[in-house]
Protein backbone atom coordinates (compact mmCIF):
# COMPACT_ATOMS: atom_id res chain seq x y z
CA UNK A 1 0.00 0.00 0.00
CA UNK A 2 2.63 2.46 0.94
CA UNK A 3 3.94 3.00 -3.06
CA UNK A 4 0.65 3.59 -4.01
CA UNK A 5 -0.25 6.67 -1.25
CA UNK A 6 2.96 7.64 -1.99
CA UNK A 7 1.89 8.16 -6.27
CA UNK A 8 -1.10 9.44 -4.74
CA UNK A 9 0.33 12.14 -2.56
CA UNK A 10 3.02 12.75 -5.25
CA UNK A 11 0.48 13.35 -7.78
CA UNK A 12 -1.63 15.98 -5.47
CA UNK A 13 1.97 18.03 -5.00
CA UNK A 14 2.12 18.02 -8.55
CA UNK A 15 -0.92 19.06 -9.14
CA UNK A 16 -0.77 22.07 -6.59
CA UNK A 17 2.50 23.37 -8.42
CA UNK A 18 1.03 23.57 -11.80
CA UNK A 19 0.23 26.64 -13.17
CA UNK A 20 -3.48 28.26 -13.23
CA UNK A 21 -4.23 27.70 -16.91
CA UNK A 22 -7.36 29.75 -18.05
CA UNK A 23 -9.42 27.32 -21.06
CA UNK A 24 -8.64 27.41 -24.54
CA UNK A 25 -9.47 31.23 -26.12
CA UNK A 26 -10.17 32.80 -22.78
CA UNK A 27 -7.94 35.39 -21.56
CA UNK A 28 -7.81 36.13 -17.82
CA UNK A 29 -9.80 39.30 -16.54
CA UNK A 30 -7.71 42.59 -16.56
CA UNK A 31 -7.15 43.91 -13.31
CA UNK A 32 -9.86 47.16 -12.49
CA UNK A 33 -7.33 49.91 -12.38
CA UNK A 34 -7.15 51.82 -8.84
CA UNK A 35 -7.50 55.70 -9.16
CA UNK A 36 -5.13 57.95 -8.32
CA UNK A 37 -5.01 61.42 -6.54
CA UNK A 38 -6.25 64.04 -8.65
CA UNK A 39 -3.40 66.87 -9.29
CA UNK A 40 -3.58 69.73 -6.99
CA UNK A 41 -4.48 72.72 -9.23
CA UNK A 42 -2.88 76.21 -7.91
CA UNK A 43 -3.57 79.64 -9.52
CA UNK A 44 -1.17 82.04 -10.97
CA UNK A 45 -2.43 85.61 -11.66
CA UNK A 46 -0.63 87.47 -15.08
CA UNK A 47 -0.95 91.12 -15.18
CA UNK A 48 -0.12 94.01 -17.90
CA UNK A 49 -0.41 97.04 -19.02
CA UNK A 50 0.34 97.57 -22.14
CA UNK A 51 1.52 101.71 -23.13
CA UNK A 52 1.96 101.03 -26.89
CA UNK A 53 -1.22 99.48 -28.11
CA UNK A 54 -2.94 101.29 -24.92
CA UNK A 55 -4.61 98.03 -23.11
CA UNK A 56 -4.64 96.19 -19.31
CA UNK A 57 -4.49 92.71 -18.97
CA UNK A 58 -5.25 90.18 -16.00
CA UNK A 59 -5.18 86.68 -16.40
CA UNK A 60 -5.83 83.75 -13.98
CA UNK A 61 -4.67 80.75 -15.30
CA UNK A 62 -4.00 77.47 -13.71
CA UNK A 63 -0.88 75.20 -12.79
CA UNK A 64 0.13 71.82 -11.73
CA UNK A 65 3.30 71.50 -9.55
CA UNK A 66 6.23 69.61 -11.60
CA UNK A 67 4.26 69.23 -14.74
CA UNK A 68 5.91 71.17 -17.43
CA UNK A 69 3.66 69.21 -20.43
CA UNK A 70 0.56 70.68 -18.64
CA UNK A 71 1.97 73.88 -17.90
CA UNK A 72 3.67 74.23 -21.41
CA UNK A 73 0.24 73.80 -22.83
CA UNK A 74 -1.30 76.85 -20.64
CA UNK A 75 1.36 78.86 -21.50
CA UNK A 76 0.69 78.48 -25.22
CA UNK A 77 -2.90 79.17 -24.53
CA UNK A 78 -2.48 81.95 -22.80
CA UNK A 79 0.18 83.81 -25.48
CA UNK A 80 -1.97 82.69 -28.31
CA UNK A 81 -4.99 84.48 -26.30
CA UNK A 82 -2.80 87.77 -26.51
CA UNK A 83 -1.39 87.44 -29.79
CA UNK A 84 -5.56 87.23 -31.03
CA UNK A 85 -6.42 90.19 -28.91
CA UNK A 86 -3.44 92.25 -29.66
CA UNK A 87 -4.62 91.42 -33.68
CA UNK A 88 -7.65 92.64 -32.76
CA UNK A 89 -7.31 96.13 -31.18
CA UNK A 90 -5.48 97.46 -33.56
CA UNK A 91 -8.16 98.15 -36.23
CA UNK A 92 -9.48 100.63 -33.20
CA UNK A 93 -7.54 103.68 -32.23
CA UNK A 94 -7.48 104.69 -28.51
CA UNK A 95 -7.66 103.46 -24.95
CA UNK A 96 -9.61 101.42 -22.50
CA UNK A 97 -8.79 98.13 -23.76
CA UNK A 98 -8.83 95.11 -21.57
CA UNK A 99 -8.64 91.87 -21.66
CA UNK A 100 -9.70 89.89 -18.53
CA UNK A 101 -9.98 86.14 -17.48
CA UNK A 102 -10.14 83.82 -15.02
CA UNK A 103 -10.45 79.83 -15.33
CA UNK A 104 -12.82 77.53 -14.13
CA UNK A 105 -12.27 73.53 -13.74
CA UNK A 106 -14.86 71.33 -14.81
CA UNK A 107 -13.33 67.86 -13.98
CA UNK A 108 -9.83 67.26 -12.30
CA UNK A 109 -9.14 63.54 -11.66
CA UNK A 110 -5.94 61.40 -12.62
CA UNK A 111 -6.72 60.83 -15.79
CA UNK A 112 -9.20 64.01 -16.94
CA UNK A 113 -8.08 67.09 -16.51
CA UNK A 114 -10.52 70.23 -18.20
CA UNK A 115 -10.11 73.41 -17.91
CA UNK A 116 -12.26 76.29 -19.62
CA UNK A 117 -10.63 79.63 -19.86
CA UNK A 118 -12.57 82.18 -21.33
CA UNK A 119 -10.91 85.88 -22.15
CA UNK A 120 -13.28 88.31 -22.48
CA UNK A 121 -12.16 91.65 -24.28
CA UNK A 122 -13.62 95.15 -23.33
CA UNK A 123 -12.85 97.12 -26.79
CA UNK A 124 -14.17 100.69 -26.99
CA UNK A 125 -15.73 100.91 -30.52
CA UNK A 126 -17.25 97.55 -30.52
CA UNK A 127 -20.76 97.04 -29.34
CA UNK A 128 -20.39 93.76 -27.43
CA UNK A 129 -18.02 92.01 -25.11
CA UNK A 130 -15.62 90.10 -27.23
CA UNK A 131 -15.25 86.18 -25.72
CA UNK A 132 -12.26 84.33 -27.05
CA UNK A 133 -11.76 80.39 -25.59
CA UNK A 134 -8.46 78.64 -24.76
CA UNK A 135 -9.67 75.31 -23.06
CA UNK A 136 -7.70 72.75 -22.32
CA UNK A 137 -8.09 68.68 -21.55
CA UNK A 138 -5.21 67.21 -20.35
CA UNK A 139 -4.52 63.49 -19.20
CA UNK A 140 -2.27 63.80 -16.01
CA UNK A 141 -1.48 59.98 -16.11
CA UNK A 142 -0.67 60.23 -19.35
CA UNK A 143 1.06 63.98 -19.60
CA UNK A 144 -0.69 64.69 -22.87
CA UNK A 145 -3.32 66.88 -24.17
CA UNK A 146 -6.34 64.92 -25.04
CA UNK A 147 -8.02 66.00 -28.51
CA UNK A 148 -11.55 65.45 -29.37
CA UNK A 149 -10.67 62.93 -31.94
CA UNK A 150 -8.59 60.96 -29.23
CA UNK A 151 -12.18 60.48 -27.57
CA UNK A 152 -13.87 58.68 -30.45
CA UNK A 153 -13.28 55.41 -32.22
CA UNK A 154 -10.97 55.37 -35.42
CA UNK A 155 -12.84 56.66 -38.45
CA UNK A 156 -15.61 57.81 -36.90
CA UNK A 157 -17.00 60.78 -38.43
CA UNK A 158 -17.13 62.61 -35.21
CA UNK A 159 -17.06 66.02 -36.59
CA UNK A 160 -20.17 65.72 -38.58
CA UNK A 161 -21.92 64.31 -35.60
CA UNK A 162 -21.32 66.87 -33.07
CA UNK A 163 -22.40 69.50 -35.29
CA UNK A 164 -25.45 68.17 -36.08
CA UNK A 165 -26.39 67.19 -32.30
CA UNK A 166 -24.93 70.88 -31.36
CA UNK A 167 -27.43 72.65 -34.14
CA UNK A 168 -30.55 70.65 -32.83
CA UNK A 169 -29.97 71.04 -29.17
CA UNK A 170 -29.30 75.16 -30.07
CA UNK A 171 -32.47 75.31 -32.08
CA UNK A 172 -34.28 73.52 -29.39
CA UNK A 173 -33.43 75.69 -26.38
CA UNK A 174 -32.58 79.31 -28.25
CA UNK A 175 -35.45 78.77 -30.91
CA UNK A 176 -32.53 80.12 -33.55
CA UNK A 177 -31.04 78.13 -36.56
CA UNK A 178 -27.16 78.56 -36.72
CA UNK A 179 -23.75 77.15 -38.40
CA UNK A 180 -21.44 75.15 -36.09
CA UNK A 181 -17.66 75.32 -36.67
CA UNK A 182 -14.56 73.48 -36.39
CA UNK A 183 -13.67 76.66 -34.30
CA UNK A 184 -16.75 75.80 -32.08
CA UNK A 185 -15.96 72.30 -31.80
CA UNK A 186 -12.78 73.31 -29.94
CA UNK A 187 -14.04 75.10 -27.24
CA UNK A 188 -15.00 71.67 -25.56
CA UNK A 189 -14.78 70.70 -22.16
CA UNK A 190 -14.97 67.61 -20.49
CA UNK A 191 -17.18 66.53 -17.56
CA UNK A 192 -17.73 63.69 -15.63
CA UNK A 193 -20.16 61.75 -18.05
CA UNK A 194 -20.78 64.86 -21.09
CA UNK A 195 -18.75 67.07 -23.47
CA UNK A 196 -19.60 70.72 -23.45
CA UNK A 197 -18.96 73.21 -26.04
CA UNK A 198 -19.50 77.03 -25.82
CA UNK A 199 -20.56 79.24 -28.47
CA UNK A 200 -21.33 83.45 -28.88
CA UNK A 201 -25.45 83.27 -30.50
CA UNK A 202 -25.24 86.98 -30.70
CA UNK A 203 -27.27 88.86 -32.50
CA UNK A 204 -29.11 86.02 -32.85
CA UNK A 205 -29.95 85.71 -29.45
CA UNK A 206 -29.84 89.16 -27.98
CA UNK A 207 -27.34 88.05 -25.35
CA UNK A 208 -23.10 88.29 -25.79
CA UNK A 209 -22.34 85.99 -23.32
CA UNK A 210 -21.58 82.60 -24.74
CA UNK A 211 -24.04 79.91 -24.38
CA UNK A 212 -23.06 76.26 -22.99
CA UNK A 213 -24.01 73.34 -25.03
CA UNK A 214 -24.00 69.94 -23.50
CA UNK A 215 -23.79 66.76 -25.51
CA UNK A 216 -23.92 63.59 -22.73
CA UNK A 217 -21.85 60.72 -23.33
CA UNK A 218 -24.92 58.59 -23.65
CA UNK A 219 -26.08 60.30 -26.53
CA UNK A 220 -22.51 59.05 -27.68
CA UNK A 221 -22.95 55.68 -26.86
CA UNK A 222 -21.29 53.41 -29.93
CA UNK A 223 -19.03 56.26 -31.06
CA UNK A 224 -16.62 56.67 -27.79
CA UNK A 225 -13.53 54.56 -27.35
CA UNK A 226 -14.92 53.49 -23.86
CA UNK A 227 -18.93 53.00 -24.55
Amino acid sequence: MKPFILSVLSLCLLAACAPDRQPEGQSRPEAKRIPGPPPQLTSITFTREDTVLQYSARVTYPGIREDLAFNQAVQDALKSALDTFEAFIRDFSGGGRTLNSEYQPVQASDTVVSIRQVYEWAVPGTSTLQYDFHNINYDPSARRLITLEALFKPGEDYRSLLRRRLQDKIRASFKVKVDVTDADLATFTIGGNYLEFYKVLYPEVMEPEPKAIRIEFSELKGRLRWM
